[in-house]
């Protein structure tokens, strides 16, 4: 890996240059605009978008700041995994060491345990699959510091000793924790819940020295990070774009034969490995959690002979592999079969698992969504047991026989750990993109095709610099346009959506509209079928009559100009419009709040013909843009029904549109909407 540090990124290509373009954007944020990095105006242009929900890891673009400046974003990329795989092996092994020390015992037989433990925790599967391209779950590092310094502040405040630096301590490695990812702040939130839980049953008259540890480190990241937390929380109490579907849970729960197979990264059967028993639906970083033979082996020992020393670990290490396996708990494998219908419709289903039963009671965590990282936690407390199982044979043996015993166990650790030769991706940034960034305009990029997010346009954005129209973040923000307006909505979905309108007609209107200056498409990203087709024809369609700007065996460019007549259509609103469902029969459903319609260059007295239909007694109101008139009502249809509705002026010009307020959520469906002009 070392020889393509200034050639490639390690994983897969995709999500890595998510992350890749997140070291970039701290870099622009924080030294060429000096602005708050949560907030970009580069995606999603002209709106902008938020990035409180999105994997931004911000620790790692300022700790690695300095590369970047230096030697640019290849090599910071690089310094991101020595930093994680460094500290997270330290981390362990003081954990470690703390932890054997408290039993009085000294010298090489608690250190080469602890070291053996730091190894097993920073080169397990579970770290090696997320260097795939997940920086933020790779970046596990702050989480070892975090567990000792609360556990050595409870232990001090315990036996009424000084505790606030080791409380103050544990507050700041949960914020290094926050600012890498969020996931490992609920772990750490259940792990402080069992800590506190099994000091108070040993210790029952301390509880208050044992609670005050805790609140110190909880109160210092809350208020620390408060300027990010603050806006979360108020987004996450309005909105719930950021909750992905209940199926999510199920798909991306760990069975129990996922901990206990081989390392599936593993060379001699990595071809073979994807197969074997375990979660079949999961994407291979998300089912990669082998706990290793020999771990395990060690941590046996240390549960049969060492259960005093290893007892809380062994309640962690339960704890939380039974959280990681989900609402439904799995020993063998999982398929589509065992995802229940009503989690494929997007509804939640009562369980009463462990994790089932907090997802329903822990505010906020049905945001989390790949179920398996909790075993994270898993392999940190059998790193500890290993540790300690090692140090109790140590200590019946002879210095030169147990060094020689850990020099082999370190040994078969790495090669069930093995993962070399690790795949690698270079950027394949077209040459075009160099020369845009030399292009005097300062219009955004339209890069096509775009049925689903792709992260290579973020990869291409760090090389010319300019806004994208849509764009690939954690969690889709419906303010943003993708799924809004026409044109972009077709391009989405390859196909008309519930606004009836000529996308050919439209299309540079809308464009303009958007500030786009370019639209690329990119054919090594759409092999074949409606996904090329489609996209092609339509863009051929929009600058019918026009040579491209450029053109290569790979990309085709056009570039926008004001349209000479701009031409009238409709979009959405930003809020309460569902999902595009039914096919080859769109339609949205009107969600709980005001739905919004504008028109835009729209002449006097314009109206748009609307065809829904409802459940049984259920209805919606129209009014005016300002919510403050009724315009219409849309009565009951369960069969369906079809009305017209004057559209009420903003007061700008060009511009009127009206709001929707159906009667219950998720009964009336609208399934077309046309402009009618006078």
């Amino acid at each position: 890996m070392a020889s393509q540090v200034q050639r490639a990124i390690p994983g897969d290509g995709f999500d890595g240059w998510q992350n890749y373009w997140n070291l970039w954007w701290l870099k622009i944020a924080l030294v060429d605009r000096i602005q708050n990095p949560y907030v970009t105006d580069l995606l999603y242009h002209p709106t902008g978008v938020g990035l409180y929900f999105h994997t931004l890891n911000p620790f790692n673009g300022l700790a690695t700041m300095p590369v970047q400046l230096a030697a640019g974003l290849l090599p910071a990329y690089h310094a991101v995994v020595w930093i994680s795989w460094v500290l997270g092996g330290y981390g362990t092994y003081l954990l470690t060491l703390w932890w054997l020390r408290r039993s009085r015992a000294a010298g090489w037989q608690v250190h080469l345990p602890a070291l053996l433990s730091g190894v097993i925790f920073t080169f397990a599967p579970f770290h090696m699959a997320h260097l795939l391209g997940h920086m933020q779950v790779m970046s596990l590092e702050w989480i070892p510091f975090y567990v000792l310094a609360l556990l050595r502040a409870m232990e001090r405040s315990r036996r009424g000793r000084p505790w606030l630096r080791d409380g103050l301590l544990a507050g700041f490695f949960l914020v290094l924790t926050g600012l890498c990812d969020w996931y490992f702040v609920l772990y750490l939130f259940f792990f402080t819940g069992l800590a506190l839980l099994w000091q108070w049953g040993s210790f029952p008259r301390r509880a208050p020295a044992l609670l005050a540890p805790a609140v110190v480190a909880g109160g210092f990241f809350a208020v620390v990070l408060s300027p990010v937390l603050l806006p979360m929380v108020q987004e996450a109490l309005h909105y719930s774009f950021m909750v992905r579907p209940s199926s999510d849970l199920y798909i991306l729960s760990a069975s129990l034969m996922d901990f206990l197979v081989p390392n599936r990264l593993h060379p001699l059967w990595r071809d073979v490995a994807p197969a074997w028993i375990g979660n079949q639906i999961a994407p291979l970083s998300e089912r990669t959690i082998s706990l290793g033979y020999v771990p395990l082996l060690l941590a046996a020992t240390a549960a049969m002979g060492q259960r005093r020393r290893a007892g809380f670990w062994l309640v962690v290490a339960v704890f939380f592999l039974l959280l990681a396996m989900g609402p439904a708990l799995h020993l063998g494998n999982i398929t589509w079969a065992d995802v229940p219908v009503e989690a494929q419709a997007g509804q939640s289903v009562p369980g009463w698992t462990p994790f089932a039963v907090l997802n329903r009671l822990v505010p906020f965590m049905r945001i989390s969504r790949s179920v398996s990282r909790y075993a994270l936690m898993v392999q940190m407390a059998v790193s500890v047991l290993a540790g300690i199982g090692l140090a109790g044979w140590l200590a019946r043996h002879s210095p030169g026989w147990g060094r020689a015993l850990v020099g082999v166990l370190v040994a078969a650790i790495l090669f069930e750990f093995w993962v070399a030769p690790f795949p690698m991706s270079p950027p394949d940034t077209p040459a075009f993109y160099a020369r845009l960034a030399q292009m005097p305009d300062d219009g955004a990029v339209l890069n096509l095709p775009m049925n689903y997010d792709r992260p290579g346009y973020l990869l291409y954005q760090t090389v010319h610099g300019r806004p994208l129209t849509v764009a690939y973040i954690s969690r889709d923000d419906p303010r943003t346009l993708t799924e809004r307006v026409p044109v972009l909505q077709h391009f989405r979905h390859l196909g008309p959506d519930i606004l009836d309108v000529d996308p050919a007609r439209v299309g540079e209107t809308v464009l303009h509209d958007l500030e786009v200056a370019w639209v690329v498409l990119d054919r090594y990203k759409m092999p074949g079928g409606d996904e090329r087709t489609y996209t092609e024809a339509l863009a051929g369609a929009i600058f019918a009559g026009r040579a491209p700007f450029y053109s290569d065996e790979r990309l085709t460019v056009y570039q926008v100009m004001p349209p000479a007549a701009p031409q009238p259509y409709l979009l959405l609103g930003p809020l309460n419009w569902g999902p595009l469902q039914g096919g080859d029969a769109p339609f949205r459903a009107l969600g709980d709040g005001p739905a919004g319609l504008m028109g835009r260059h729209l002449p006097a007295q314009a109206s748009v013909h609307v065809r829904y239909r409802t459940l049984p007694g259920v209805g919606a109101v129209v009014y005016t843009p300002d919510e403050t008139e009724m315009v219409a009502r849309l009565p009951a249809a369960p069969d369906g029904a079809e009305v017209t509705i004057p559209l009420a002026s903003t007061g700008s010009t060009g511009e009127a549109g009206v709001v929707f307020q159906a009667e219950q959520a998720d009964a009336v469906f609208v399934e077309e909407i046309r402009l009618v002009a006078p």
